[in-house]
């Protein structure tokens, strides 16, 4: 179990290219990486003393508020600590936020990766949907073909992506493109765009955030 736990992380995780403005109960904090699940941050103050603490991120005059649990935290040298937190609340609109934060460096980091691809398009086009329900849609590339099924299983294959059944055919094709395009941390961050469009019940906290 700790080695799926950890293989999540490693595979949901991305390092912000932008550092927003973040606290944590007031201690300014530094988002070193981020997922959907929990981040890893930076600072110069311990945390208060509690069972939970809300992280806040301001992005594009928003704040994303998030209820979060400290996993692991330690001293790297004086005066700078560095700790792991885990979201066990988010709110509809944080959690939106949070997708919307995660899906733009991703972007911007494929779009870097594939500027000098022929015949690729940039990514700025694509948006995602989450999905409401349990369908979705595998993409494997399999003997150099594409070979695309409906299923209800969300996790990721080895060799392409799984989205939401819901997403448009174009901005999958558009996935498929990328993938083939990027090295072995472009098409991760691929399944990680991918990923966003899967409900958020499979695997990512609900319970309400209460201030």
């Amino acid at each position: 179990m700790a080695a799926k736990g950890a293989e999540r992380r490693k595979y949901g995780r991305i390092q912000l290219i932008d550092n927003h403005p973040a606290t944590v109960d007031n201690v300014t904090v530094r988002v070193v990486e981020i997922s959907v699940t929990g981040a890893r941050l930076s600072h110069e103050q311990r945390f208060p003393r509690a069972a939970t603490n809300i992280l806040r991120i301001n992005w594009h005059g928003q704040t994303i508020r998030l209820q979060c649990e400290a996993v692991r935290s330690m001293l790297l040298r004086p005066g700078e600590y560095q700790s792991g937190v885990r979201f066990v609340n988010t709110g509809d609109e944080s959690d939106r936020l949070l997708r919307e934060l995660i899906a733009e460096h991703v972007t911007r980091a494929l779009n870097e990766q594939i500027a000098n691809a022929r015949g690729v398009p940039p990514l700025g086009g694509y948006t995602y949907q989450v999905g409401k329900g349990d369908r979705y849609r595998k993409c494997e590339f399999v003997d150099g073909i594409w070979k695309k099924s409906e299923t209800r299983l969300p996790m990721q294959p080895p060799n392409g992506f799984t989205v939401s059944a819901e997403i448009d055919p174009g901005h999958v094709q558009m996935l498929c493109q990328t993938w083939l395009a990027c090295d072995e941390e472009g098409r991760r961050l691929t399944q990680i765009l991918a990923q966003l469009s899967i409900d958020k019940r499979e695997g990512v906290p609900t319970r309400k955030y209460s201030p």
